[in-house]
C-alpha cells in the first residue's frame, strides 16, 4: 500500500509492497525495532498472509494465517511470558531465552516472535548440539530460561527431554518455560480444516513491545561447531532486519509471494529469516506444513509436495534436495512451475544444476551467512541461467573488499557502512567494522561482477609443494556419484590429495574384492574431477579411503553438512595409513617382479611398471609411448619416484645366469627415471643391471657432451631461407611463448602497455584442466597484474604446439602470424633440474620451428629474443668475468639436462644467424626473484623449497664469500622488452645479454634476512647439507612434505658440496646488457635487501608455503 509517509531503506531499489493492497512496509529507517514492526503488522497489515499451511493431498484447501492473527498470538504469549520470566534486563543484561525444542514450524515461530515482542532475546538452539556444547552456549549468553520439557510420569521421554533435564542438573539455575502449541496459540487450528479466522472471537493483546536497548541482541543464533563448540552469534536489531531489507535491493517486487523453505529448520538462520525477517520487511509469504504433533519430516518429495499444493512462487533449500529432484522427470517438471528454485548452503554438482537449468527450472544460488546476512543479489533480471547459473552478482548495497588468495579466488570481506548495518560479528582489522567470510570466490570469465562461490580459505588444502588445492568444485563432482554419500578431499602438508568416500550403501571393508570393486564404480566420478583438476590435485586410485559410518559416525552440522574438520581428525589414523601404504608402491600388482628375467620378461615388466603408474586411473587417458619421453607423456616426479622404487626392488631380487646378483636398491640412482626417460631406456638398464654389465653410463660427461653436438646439428640442418633483409622494426608485432608463467606474465604486461607493440600473439600449450584465458587471468591475478589488459584488442591469446611444424594453429592463422610479425620472445622451456636432456628434446625442436617462422617472416627475418640460462655456464672456472659472447664448449653446460638444452638451442640459433642472417638475441637469464609487485616467486623453486625446509630443519645455509645476484622477475621481463627495441650492432649475427644483478649482494645478508623472518639461525652450508643428508636417511611422505629440498638433493650437493667453497664465486659481465636495457641501469642502483625479503615472506605465506 501507498503511504507518502513511509521511511524506505537508504538507497533503495525496488519498493516492496507499493501495489500491495493488504501489506504497508513498517519505517525502514531504524526508527522502529523488530518487535514493534511485529505489532505494526498486526494493526496495518492485518488482512495480509503472515504464512500458508500447506494442503497436504490435492483438493484441501490451504489455510492462510494473516498478521492479525499471528500477531495477536505472538503478543498474548508475550504477555504470559512477560509475567512468568519479568523484567526483560537484569543486571544491565538482557534476559535470553533459550529454545531447545522443535515442534512444528508456525509454533516455533510464533515462540520466537513473542519470546522478542516481550522483550528478551530469542535464541534457538540446534537439537544437534552435545550436552557438553549446549552447558557452553547456555553459560555463554547467561541464558536462564529454557523453553522445553522434560520426561514425565516415569516416562523414559524423548531424546531431546533426557538432555534437557540433564541440563537442568548441570545447571540449577536454569528455568524451563513450557510454551503452548498451535493449537492453542491458534485455537481454531484444534480442528482439522480449521473453522474460518473471526477476528472478533480473537482476543488481541493488551501490551505493546518494550522498546529495545541499543546494543540489546534480538536474537541470538549459533555456529555450527565443526571445528570446536558453537559459538553464539548475537544479532542486533540492525543486523537481524538487514536479511529482510536486503530484498528492497532487487529488482522485483516480491511482497506477496510464496516462500516454501521447508527443508529449513527455523533454529537455523536461513529458515528463520525467510519466516521472520523477509516476511516482516519485504511481505513475503511463508509456507508451512500443516502443523500436528509430530511435525512432518521435510523430505525433498514431501516439500516439492507441498510447495504445488501451496502454490508457492520460490522453494529455498539445500542443494541435497535439489540433486534428488534433479534425477525425477516429475520433480523437474513441478519445479518449471515456479518463479524460481533457491538454494544455498553448499554447492549443487554441476551435473545436476544442469540439468535443472536445461529442463527450464531458474536455479537461484543464495549465499549468506548469520554474521552478515545476505549477500548475493539474484532475481529475475540479473539471473544468468544456461551454464552460469551458479554465478550471480553481489547486493548493490554493500561493499565488499576482496582479497586475492591466488588462482584467481579471493576471499570476500563484508564492510559495515552507512547503507549497511549488517555485520553482526567484526573479525577483520582493529576499528574497521567488517566480517571477514573466509569463503572463496571466484569471477566469471567473462561477465564483470559476477561471482561464484568455490570454497571456503580454510578449507583449501594446502599442500607440501606449495601449492593449493580447493576441494569444492572436486567433491562436487564426486558426491554426483549414485554411489557416493559424501566426499571429503585430504591431504593437507602432504604431495598428494586423497579422498574420503562415505558409500551411500556400505561395503564391507574386510573384503578386499568388494572393495576393489567399489573404487572401481566410483571411478568414472575420480576421472571426471581429475580432469576438471590441474595435475597437483588429482587423486590416485591409491588414495581413495572409503570408511563405514556405522562404524564411525560422519560428524555433521545443523545445516546437514559435514563437519570437514572434525571428520578428518575423525579419521586421522585411517588417513596416515593409506598415505603410508601408498608410499609403498612395490605392493601394489604392478610392481612385481617377473618370474624370469629374459629380456622378453623384463621389457613386459617395465611396460607393467610404467602403465601401472601413469595408467588412467593416474590422470593419463593413453597407453604411454614406449619410445617417447615419459615426462613429455605427463609423468611428474612422484611417479618418477614411484617408478624407480619398483624397478629397484626388483632389480634387487633378481637372478643372474651365475646366481644371485646382488645389486642394493641404493645403487639404483634416485634420478633413474631422468636419466633413461623412456620404457626402452628403463628395460635396457634392467638388463644390464641383473646381467652385473658395466656401469650405467648415463650421465657420464663425454658421453653427454657427445649428445649435445649431436642435438645441436641435428636441428641445426635444412634452415628455412629467409625472404628478405632482416626487419629494423621497433617491436611492431610480437609473438611470446610461456605467457602464463612468472617471466611470460610481466613480459606480456609490458609489451600490452608498450605503445611502439602494436599487437602480441601470446602462444602458449593447450592444457587439459583450463583454456588459456582461465590460465592467463590467474597468472595475472596471482602477479599483481591488471586482468583488465587481457581485454587489449591487440592481445591475441592461442593454444598450439610449437613441437609441430606449422605450431599447431590452423593454416590461416599461421600465415596471419608469419605475415606479419617481427620479433619473436621464446620464453616457453620446462624448468625442472632433475630432468636429463632428452627429456627437453621437444622444446629444441620446437625452438627450430620457431626460428623457421621468424626465418619466413614476410617482412623479413623477424628478431629472435630467446631466454636462456647461466646454466649454460654451470662450468666455468676461469676468474675473469664471463663475457658476454658465445661459447663453444658444451662442457661448460654440462650438469643439468636444462642447462645443457638451453646450450643446444643457442647453437640453433647461432647457425641461423650466421647461416640465414636471423638476428638473434640471447639473453642468459640468472636467477629471477620475487616481484617488485607482490612479491609473487614460485614456490616450486629452489630458494622457496630451501626456505621451507630450513623452517623444518631449523636452519639456513650460510655461504660468506657467495653472492646474491638475482634480478626481480617484474624487472627482468622490463630488461627483456628493452632489448626487442635496441638497434642492431654493426657486423653482429646474435648478440649475448646477461641477466644478472649488476651490484650483487652478499649471501648472508639475504639469507640472514630470511632466517630472521624464519627465527632460525644460518649455519655454514656443509651443516645445512649434513642436516638435509641426514633427513634423508629416514625420508617419509611426512619428511619429505616438510622438507622438499630431499627432492632436490642432489641440485643442493651440486650448489654446496664439495669444492664449492674452494673455487672463486663465477662473475658475469653485464655492459652489454646495460647498454640495452635502461631497466638494467636502473637495477643497478639498488642491491636485493630487506624490503625485497619481506614481499616474498609475505607472498610465500599467503601461498601456505610456511604454515
Amino acid at each position: 500500500m501507498g503511504d507518502a509517509n513511509r521511511k524506505y531503506p537508504l538507497g533503495y531499489i525496488t519498493a516492496q509492497g507499493e501495489s500491495s493492497s493488504t501489506w504497508m512496509a513498517p519505517p525502514l529507517d531504524g526508527s522502529m525495532t523488530f518487535p514493534e514492526m511485529l505489532f505494526w503488522h498486526g494493526q496495518r497489515s492485518a488482512s495480509h498472509p503472515f504464512c500458508i499451511l500447506a494442503a497436504e493431498v490435492e483438493g484441501e484447501d490451504s489455510v492462510v494465517i494473516t498478521w492479525r492473527e499471528a500477531s495477536r498470538a505472538m503478543f498474548r504469549l508475550a504477555e504470559e511470558l512477560r509475567h512468568e520470566v519479568g523484567k526483560h534486563i537484569i543486571g544491565g543484561k538482557p534476559v535470553v531465552v533459550g529454545i531447545l525444542a522443535y515442534p512444528e514450524s508456525l509454533t516455533y515461530a510464533t515462540w520466537v516472535g513473542a519470546i522478542t515482542a516481550a522483550g528478551y532475546t530469542a535464541f534457538p538452539l540446534s537439537p544437534r548440539n552435545s550436552l557438553a556444547a549446549y552447558q557452553h552456549l547456555l553459560k555463554a549468553t547467561n541464558c536462564q530460561y529454557l523453553v522445553g520439557s522434560i520426561p514425565r510420569n516415569g516416562e523414559p521421554g524423548t531424546a531431546l527431554q533426557q538432555t534437557t533435564s540433564r541440563l537442568l542438573e548441570e545447571l540449577p539455575d536454569l528455568k524451563i518455560l513450557d510454551l503452548p502449541i498451535y493449537d492453542v496459540l491458534y485455537p481454531r487450528l484444534g480442528h482439522w480444516p480449521p473453522a474460518p479466522y473471526v477476528p472478533n472471537d480473537d482476543r488481541p493483546p493488551v501490551l505493546e513491545p518494550w522498546p529495545v536497548e541499543p546494543g540489546m541482541p534480538v536474537l541470538i543464533m549459533h555456529s555450527s561447531g565443526s571445528t570446536a563448540f558453537p559459538k553464539p552469534i548475537p544479532l542486533h536489531d540492525d543486523a537481524w532486519t538487514t536479511w529482510g531489507k536486503s530484498l528492497w535491493y532487487l529488482k522485483d517486487d516480491i511482497c506477496g509471494t510464496i516462500w516454501a523453505s521447508m527443508t529449513l529448520p527455523l533454529f537455523h538462520i536461513a529458515g528463520l529469516s525467510i519466516a521472520l525477517s523477509t516476511s516482516v520487511l519485504a511481505g513475503t509469504v511463508t509456507l508451512f506444513f500443516k502443523p500436528q504433533l509430530v511435525p512432518r519430516i521435510p523430505t525433498p518429495q514431501a516439500v516439492l509436495q507441498g510447495a504445488m499444493l501451496g502454490k508457492a512462487d520460490y522453494v529455498v533449500t539445500v542443494p541435497s534436495a535439489c540433486v534428488e529432484w534433479a534425477q525425477d522427470p516429475k520433480s523437474i517438471a513441478a519445479l518449471t512451475k515456479l518463479k524460481a528454485l533457491k538454494y544455498g548452503g553448499g554447492p549443487i554438482p554441476e551435473e545436476f544444476g544442469h540439468r535443472l537449468v536445461e529442463a527450464g527450472v531458474e536455479l537461484h544460488t543464495t549465499y549468506g551467512m548469520t554474521e552478515a546476512s545476505t549477500l548475493f543479489h539474484v532475481d529475475s533480471v540479473s539471473y544468468l541461467g544456461g551454464n552460469d547459473w551458479m554465478y550471480a552478482p553481489f547486493m548493490q548495497h554493500l561493499k565488499i573488499e576482496l582479497i586475492d588468495e591466488g588462482d584467481n579466488t579471493f576471499r570476500a570481506i563484508v564492510m559495515e557502512t552507512d547503507m549497511y548495518k549488517g555485520v553482526a560479528v567484526s573479525n577483520y582489522k582493529a576499528n574497521v567494522r567488517a566480517f571477514d567470510t573466509n569463503d572463496l570466490l571466484k569471477p566469471h570469465p567473462i561477465r564483470k561482477d559476477y561471482w561464484k562461490v568455490v570454497g571456503r580459505a580454510d578449507d583449501q588444502i594446502m599442500m607440501s609443494n606449495g601449492e593449493k588445492t580447493n576441494p569444492g568444485p572436486l567433491e562436487s563432482i564426486i558426491n554426483a556419484s549414485p554411489h557416493v554419500q559424501t566426499a571429503i578431499m585430504f591431504g593437507r602438508a602432504r604431495t598428494q590429495v586423497g579422498v574420503l568416500i562415505e558409500p551411500r550403501t556400505p561395503v564391507n571393508l574386510e573384503d578386499v574384492a568388494e572393495l576393489a570393486s567399489f573404487r572401481n564404480l566410483i571411478w568414472p566420478e575420480i576421472e571426471k574431477a581429475n580432469k576438471y583438476a590441474p595435475q597437483h590435485s588429482r587423486i590416485f586410485k591409491e588414495l581413495i579411503l572409503v570408511v563405514d559410518s556405522a562404524k564411525k559416525p560422519i560428524p555433521r552440522t545443523a545445516k546437514g553438512t559435514v563437519s570437514r574438520n572434525a571428520l578428518l581428525n575423525l579419521f586421522a589414523d585411517e588417513i596416515d595409513a593409506i598415505y603410508t601404504a601408498a608410499a609403498e608402491p612395490t605392493r601394489a600388482a604392478w610392481a612385481v617382479p617377473p618370474t624370469t628375467w629374459d629380456d622378453v620378461a623384463i621389457h613386459e615388466f617395465v611396460v607393467r611398471v610404467v602403465n601401472g603408474v601413469m595408467r588412467t586411473e593416474h590422470g593419463n587417458l593413453r597407453t604411454i609411448d614406449e619410445n617417447s619421453d615419459l615426462f613429455e607423456q605427463g609423468c611428474d616426479s612422484l611417479q618418477a619416484t614411484y617408478i624407480r622404487s619398483a624397478i629397484a626392488n626388483a632389480v634387487q631380487q633378481a637372478s643372474t645366469l651365475g646366481g644371485k646378483n646382488d645389486i642394493a636398491k641404493s645403487h639404483v640412482s634416485q634420478n633413474l627415471v631422468f636419466q633413461h626417460p623412456t620404457i626402452l631406456g628403463l628395460a635396457s638398464f634392467v638388463v644390464a643391471a641383473i646381467r652385473g654389465k658395466s656401469e650405467d653410463t648415463a650421465g657420464i660427461p663425454e658421453a653427454i657432451a657427445k649428445q649435445m653436438l649431436q642435438m645441436a646439428a641435428d636441428y641445426s640442418q635444412n634452415l628455412a631461407s629467409s625472404r628478405s633483409l632482416p626487419t629494423l622494426s621497433n617491436g611492431g608485432v610480437v609473438l611470446l611463448t610461456g605467457s602464463t608463467g612468472a617471466l611470460g606474465t610481466y613480459i606480456l604486461q609490458q609489451l600490452l602497455r608498450d605503445p611502439a607493440v602494436s599487437h602480441v600473439y601470446a602462444l602458449n600449450r593447450t592444457s587439459a584442466d583450463k583454456d588459456l584465458r582461465t590460465r592467463q587471468m590467474e597468472s595475472f591475478t596471482n602477479r599483481g597484474v591488471h586482468v583488465h589488459l587481457l581485454e587489449s584488442p591487440k592481445l591475441s591469446l592461442i593454444e598450439g604446439d610449437t613441437t609441430k611444424g606449422d605450431l599447431g594453429l590452423s593454416e590461416m592463422l599461421h600465415e596471419e602470424i608469419r605475415g606479419s610479425v617481427t620479433a619473436v620472445i621464446h620464453n616457453a622451456w620446462r624448468l625442472d633440474f632433475n630432468l636429463s636432456l632428452s627429456s627437453f628434446e621437444s622444446y629444441i625442436k620446437g625452438t627450430r620451428n620457431l626460428v623457421d617462422l621468424a626465418l619466413s617472416a614476410s617482412a623479413g627475418p623477424a628478431h629472435f629474443i630467446f631466454t636462456s640460462s647461466i646454466g649454460t655456464l654451470a662450468n666455468w672456472r676461469s676468474s675473469r668475468p664471463v663475457p658476454e659472447e658465445a661459447l663453444a664448449s658444451p662442457n661448460l653446460a654440462i650438469g643439468t639436462g636444462y642447462g645443457e638444452s638451453k646450450w643446444v638451442a643457442e647453437r640453433v640459433l647461432l647457425a641461423a644467424a650466421s647461416r640465414r642472417g636471423l638476428r638473434a638475441t640471447i639473453w642468459r637469464v640468472g636467477q629471477l626473484s620475487g616481484s617488485t609487485v607482490n612479491g609473487a616467486w614460485n614456490t616450486t623453486d629452489w630458494v622457496p623449497i630451501m626456505v621451507q625446509s630450513g623452517l623444518a630443519l631449523g636452519a639456513l645455509p650460510s655461504l660468506p664469500k657467495a653472492v646474491v645476484e638475482w634480478v626481480p622477475v617484474d624487472e627482468a621481463a622490463r630488461a627483456i622488452v628493452d632489448s626487442v627495441h635496441a638497434p642492431p650492432k654493426d657486423g653482429e649475427d646474435a648478440r649475448y645479454l646477461h641477466l644478472i644483478h649488476p651490484r650483487p649482494n652478499n649471501w648472508d645478508t639475504i639469507f640472514g634476512a630470511l632466517a630472521k623472518h624464519l627465527e632460525v639461525p644460518l649455519v655454514p652450508s656443509a651443516d645445512w647439507l649434513a642436516k638435509l643428508e641426514h633427513a634423508s636417511e629416514s625420508a617419509t611422505p611426512r619428511t619429505i612434505s616438510r622438507v622438499p629440498a630431499l627432492k632436490l638433493l642432489e641440485f643442493f650437493h651440486r650448489a654446496f658440496g664439495g669444492t664449492h667453497s674452494e673455487h672463486q664465486e663465477t662473475q658475469y659481465d653485464t655492459t652489454q646488457a646495460q647498454r640495452v636495457s635502461g631497466t638494467l641501469r636502473a637495477v643497478a642502483l639498488r642491491p636485493l635487501g630487506e624490503q625485497d625479503v619481506r614481499r616474498w615472506m609475505a607472498y610465500w605465506r599467503k601461498r601456505g608455503l610456511l604454515d
